[in-house]
């Protein structure tokens, strides 16, 4: 069984970028353009793996949404990773497992995501 992540990202380009690169990685991928989208997702089950986060979105913003995470019980155990641009100028949100900044480093994100993958992903991808 794949370890599953949620990509929340609103930039198309990169968005596609990383669900490829995770894709290959032995992931399996969901998206959501905006932590309004990735609400939305949350709610229903099953719930990620781990959530990749951008901060600075539209409709609702990355902060906004780690507020409503942290008053649910139920996302209580679901690990974040920021991947974001925004904390140099505003402090990251608390609550998360790591944050990465952009531009990205894949070998950075990979050790971010090592935790989070199954067995069989390890297997295979050695």
């Amino acid at each position: 069984m794949r370890s599953l992540i949620l990509l929340v990202e609103d930039h198309v380009d990169s968005r596609e970028m990383l669900e490829e690169f995770l894709t290959l990685e032995g992931f399996a991928v969901e998206v959501a353009g905006n932590g309004l989208h990735a609400w939305e997702r949350l709610r229903r089950q099953p719930l990620p793996d781990v959530m990749l986060l951008d901060l600075m979105m539209p409709v609702m913003s990355g902060w906004e949404l780690m507020e409503r995470i942290q008053k649910e019980p139920r996302f209580k155990s679901l690990p974040v990773i920021v991947v974001s641009g925004a904390g140099a100028t505003r402090p990251v949100p608390t609550g998360i497992r790591a944050s990465i900044p952009k531009p990205l480093d894949l070998d950075d994100l990979m050790r971010a995501l090592e935790p989070y993958r199954s067995r069989s992903e390890l297997a295979a991808a050695y």
